[in-house]
């Protein structure tokens, strides 16, 4: 037999030739290859981890929550309930305290770098330890006329919160006034900013005070003006191109930003008082404070329509999201910006989690009403409190708060409305 037909003889019958067993073994190679990319690499852009409820819990009836909680240093949750109870929960949901005040909390929600709490009520404002135990309260003649989430912030051994109807400056250590101004407009909060400089609104105006409250520079920059929600007819000067309703958000450059609610608008202000831009969104205005990302993208949540806008740093729009079955005149907390990137933002019964370019990446749908905005863990576990008295302990796959100039309402998990430094 000849080496040829040797060769033919020793051939599996229909087995193919060797080029085309090369062949097939390269097509192989390039699926796995395929599937391998799809399912370790490609995912990673993908939300890869769907959220689930840890835990809820319910409270007695007339405990809900319209303030943001706060998670402390501790690594513990703090809420004040409408009905004037402060809760202290641990990360399972299990009760460590309670303490009670004759009326409901109205917001002013704040821990100190000692660990202390500060709150306010229509008719005081009150500090307590870590474990409950209270240090003092100070009386405040008249009260507040309404409740909302109305921030705190602190410098030193100064507190800053709403008084019943003044801003007051008052001893952290015995609650004793330094220094009374004209009241915060509601649903506003002061901020901290650098060298010592208080940043709020009053009168629709963004006033920013020294440490002894004398006033710095105020935007617009006419006298302060003393409005009075009650009287429909009393109105900022029609020379005011903007007027501010929002609480502020700093940018790490010191850019103040804030929206209006009347003049349809949202705004950027410098460390002094300057006009950077404004940006009109036509039909629409804001109510709730202003985020930060990392890169300088300003989020701010429009009402009535509950648009999440994404402005850039010169103040272009880089894009608008609006949820699934949004309901119109619901006015909605500040977003929440995750360490990974993602915007967390609550809607309509509905958690809803987008990318840092605004597509959805999941939605979560929940019961009852928000008031404040919610509260995010280094363990990625989001805290969210009702209305109706509800606690959502919902883990994400985010760790901890974005590093960014202003992740959350008022900053940081402690609320403290400072911005980062030694200020």
């Amino acid at each position: 037999m000849s080496a040829e037909n040797l060769h033919t003889a020793h051939q599996a019958p229909g087995w193919p030739p060797r080029a085309t067993r090369l062949i097939l073994c390269v097509v192989i190679v390039a699926a796995f290859g395929c599937i391998f990319y799809q399912y370790r690499i490609a995912r990673r852009a993908l939300p890869s981890h769907v959220p689930y409820i840890k835990w809820t819990k319910s409270f007695a009836d007339g405990q809900g929550f319209a303030t943001s909680p706060l998670l402390g240093n501790d690594g513990e949750l703090y809420l004040g309930s409408i009905s004037g109870t402060m809760f202290s929960l641990d990360s399972s949901g299990a009760m460590r305290w309670q303490y009670r005040v004759p009326e409901f909390i109205a917001g002013g929600l704040l821990q100190d770098r000692n660990e202390n709490i500060y709150f306010t009520t229509l008719t005081a404002v009150y500090s307590l330890t870590s474990s409950g135990l209270k240090r003092w309260e100070t009386a405040c003649s008249p009260g507040r006329m309404w409740q909302d989430d109305q921030g705190s912030t602190f410098d030193g051994n100064v507190l800053y919160a709403e008084c019943g109807d003044k801003f007051c400056a008052l001893n952290k250590d015995d609650g004793r006034q330094i220094w009374s101004r004209a009241a915060l407009d509601r649903e506003s909060a002061p901020v901290m900013l650098k060298d010592g400089v208080l940043a709020s609104l009053t009168g629709r105006q963004i006033v920013a005070v020294d440490r002894e409250g004398k006033t710095l520079w105020t935007y617009p920059r006419d006298s302060i003006f003393t409005y009075d929600p009650r009287v429909a007819s009393n109105s900022p000067p029609e020379t005011w191109e903007v007027w501010a309703d929002t609480p502020i958000a700093v940018g790490s450059d010191g850019t103040l930003y804030v929206g209006s609610l009347v003049n349809q608008k949202f705004l950027a202000v410098d460390a002094h008082g300057a006009l950077k831009w404004t940006f009109d969104v036509g039909d629409q205005g804001f109510r709730t404070s202003p985020v930060i990302a990392s890169d300088g993208t300003v989020f701010a949540v429009s009402y009535p329509q509950g648009f999440l806008y994404a402005f850039s740093p010169d103040g272009s729009l880089k894009w608008k999201f609006q949820s699934p079955n949004p309901v119109l005149n619901q006015e909605l907390p500040a977003p929440v910006l995750g360490s990974d990137g993602t915007i967390y933002v609550l809607g309509a019964q509905r958690l809803i989690a987008l990318s840092p370019e605004g597509r959805m990446l999941w939605e979560l749908p929940l019961q009852g009403s928000f008031g404040g905005s919610p509260a995010l863990a280094p363990d990625g576990t989001l805290y969210i409190a009702t209305q109706e008295g509800a606690i959502y302990a919902v883990q994400t796959a985010s760790r901890g708060l974005m590093q960014s100039a202003w992740p959350k309402y008022q900053h940081d998990s402690s609320n403290s409305g400072r911005v980062p430094g030694d200020n």
